[in-house]
């Protein structure tokens, strides 16, 4: 079940997949304010450290403590790659998703190009590749939505033995909370924070045929499997991330698949948290 988890919020991202992807949404033009300011320090060898807390709150057997060092790795014409810990395999969720993609930076806006790795057993060839990510924009409105991008994969998996065509129908998507949020962590208080919500939304059904009889199944119905809730500050970067991680297979599937004895090859249910809180740090005056 931990292993699960830790997929669903830091899995490593692929770049091979099978999908029909509408590309991302560009920052919002005519902002309502002409806000400028940096919230992600982007210059070769800066750095974060942070404490990070994995909590399964089914099993508290699965909960565990680490720590992540993440820095700023390259940068090629005004796009930067960061890195994190001597491995490149970050234990913070956000953490995850920074360092597997190549971050740009404008005078208002912080703008991702990535993937994300479908998080359960069986989809590991699968990936959602996304471009122009907002992850926070100074101009837009609270609770507004900076980027989404949608699409489907079609992928066989094995399913109690017998192979199966599966539909995953995804959305990730970034939201602005608000531009004036303070915050508290490790004792220090931040003013000049930027929140907003990283979200991936999933809908998985299969086709499969008992004796004579085809049936469509509903796997994940349309439910957010994932979502991070990310606090930028000012001329620092990203001093806490909370993800919350949450799902349930549809309770019919289960119980037809089992009348016909057969399991879901992974945890039909799960809830967790990852929260990576910054401990120190070093960015250099731009």
């Amino acid at each position: 079940m931990k292993q699960l988890f830790l997929m669903l919020t830091v899995a490593l991202f692929v770049a091979s997949c099978s999908s029909d992807d509408d590309g991302g949404t560009n920052p919002p033009t005519n902002p309502p304010t002409d806000n400028t300011g940096n919230y992600f320090p982007l210059t070769v060898d800066d750095y974060w450290n942070y404490d990070v807390e994995y909590t399964d709150n089914n099993d508290s057997n699965n909960n565990s403590s680490s720590s992540d060092f993440l820095y700023v790795a390259s940068e090629t014409n005004g796009s930067f790659d960061l890195g994190v810990n001597t491995n490149d395999i970050a234990n913070g969720a956000m953490n995850g998703i920074l360092v597997n993609g190549t971050l740009e930076r404008t005078e208002s806006t912080l703008i991702l190009d990535g993937s994300i790795s479908i998080p359960f057993p069986g989809f590991e060839t699968s990936s959602i590749d996304f471009t122009d990510m907002v992850l926070y924009d100074l101009n837009a409105a609270n609770n507004s939505q900076l980027a989404s991008t949608s699409g489907t994969i079609n992928q066989d998996i094995d399913l109690g033995g017998d192979i199966v065509p599966v539909t995953i129908n995804y959305i990730v998507s970034t939201t602005q909370i608000n531009n004036n949020s303070s915050i508290t962590v490790n004792g220090e208080n931040y003013t000049s924070v930027s929140k907003t919500n990283f979200k991936l939304n999933l809908n998985v059904s299969t086709t499969v045929t008992f004796g004579s009889q085809t049936i469509n199944l509903s796997i994940l119905n349309n439910q957010d499997v994932t979502v991070g809730t990310n606090y930028f500050v000012e001329n620092i970067g990203l001093v806490k991330s909370e993800t919350a991680i949450n799902y349930q297979v549809n309770q019919n599937t289960i119980e037809l698949l089992t009348t016909f004895g057969i399991d879901i090859p992974f945890p039909t249910s799960g809830s967790a948290t990852n929260v990576q809180e910054m401990t120190d740090y070093m960015v250099a005056e731009e």
